[in-house]
């Protein structure tokens, strides 16, 4: 195991600050701590506009931040952002929909989907297909004939996974491709890669283990497909997929396993494992180089996926 040089220069600039993220405290302490990296990242480039929108979701509502690039767009991406179904606040994530807005020339829609342990499963799912269905009806003005993206990272990677298979079980809205940063695709967490990295570094099973309780407290639900993904039973008919992972990272093999279940279906993905990372570094624009470097690499994907499918904007 070796770090990126600016891997470690991040992981020690955290250490200096006497950061904890959300590894400790309680529930309040940790979304605070997360938050607190988030200050770190400073601010995303310009863009032409941001859209704050309120749509109904079951027994309540979902608030979604819109992200118009300055570019004419090519594409819409509904994004979940990360944080263990638990922490996270679309502030924290407000830099990184910046970026891939700008890099991918894309609507970004970042969803603040209700947050465990107050809203535990399925009603973040709930939110994310409700969000899924608003998105896919917006066809006026900058959204016309736009191809949908599905996104996510880590327990966003999940509520995308989940929100994809969702669709396609019910002939949901039409995705046209999804991209899943270092998702959670199962909840019982006994992967190899949980095992070679049950301390972390970083992110480790006992954190894992404790979003999980939160999100999932019914032990039952978890190997439920729309809880993990990765039990499906039906590949076929997938989007293409673009799939990254961090190799030093118990989610290492998640996305690996899935990415796998797709190619084995006949589904066009596209796969990178960044070595010498850990969870969590693509959202950390500003601060690391490799985000960007992704981002162009999912920016190419996307017009070599809408040019393949011939997608009529």
């Amino acid at each position: 195991m070796e770090f990126a040089p600016e891997m470690l220069e991040y992981a020690n600039l955290i250490s200096s600050k006497g950061l904890t993220g959300f590894t400790k405290g309680s529930i309040q302490e940790r979304r605070d701590g997360y938050s607190a990296i988030g200050e770190l990242l400073g601010e995303g480039p310009p863009i032409r506009e941001i859209q704050d929108i309120s749509i109904p979701s079951k027994n309540g509502n979902v608030f979604i931040k819109n992200y118009i690039p300055k570019t004419e767009p090519k594409s819409k991406i509904l994004y979940f952002h990360g944080g263990g179904w638990v922490v996270g606040r679309l502030k924290d994530f407000d830099p990184f929909a910046r970026k891939l807005a700008e890099i991918t020339s894309s609507i970004v829609s970042l969803v603040d989907y209700r947050l465990a342990p107050e809203a535990p499963f399925p009603l973040p799912l709930e939110d994310a297909y409700s969000s899924l269905e608003w998105i896919s009806s917006q066809n006026e003005n900058f959204w016309k004939n736009l191809p949908l993206v599905v996104a996510g990272d880590s327990a966003g990677g999940n509520l995308a996974a989940s929100t994809i298979l969702r669709a396609k079980e019910i002939s949901g809205p039409k995705i046209d491709l999804q991209i899943l940063i270092y998702p959670v695709t199962e909840a019982i967490c006994d992967t190899d890669s949980y095992k070679e990295f049950e301390l972390g570094p970083g992110l480790t099973k006992k954190d894992m283990e404790w979003f999980i309780d939160q999100y999932l407290p019914d032990r039952h639900k978890r190997s439920d497909p729309k809880a993990s993904p990765l039990y499906q039973t039906d590949w076929k008919d997938h989007p293409p997929a673009i799939v990254f992972i961090a190799d030093i990272d118990p989610l290492r093999d998640d996305g690996k396993l899935y990415a796998e279940k797709l190619k084995e279906a006949g589904v066009s993905v596209l796969f990178r494992e960044f070595k010498g990372y850990t969870h969590g570094f693509f959202t950390k624009v500003n601060l690391l180089r490799a985000p960007d470097e992704g981002l162009r690499i999912i920016s190419e994907e996307m017009d070599r996926v809408f040019r393949r499918k011939e997608v009529v904007f």
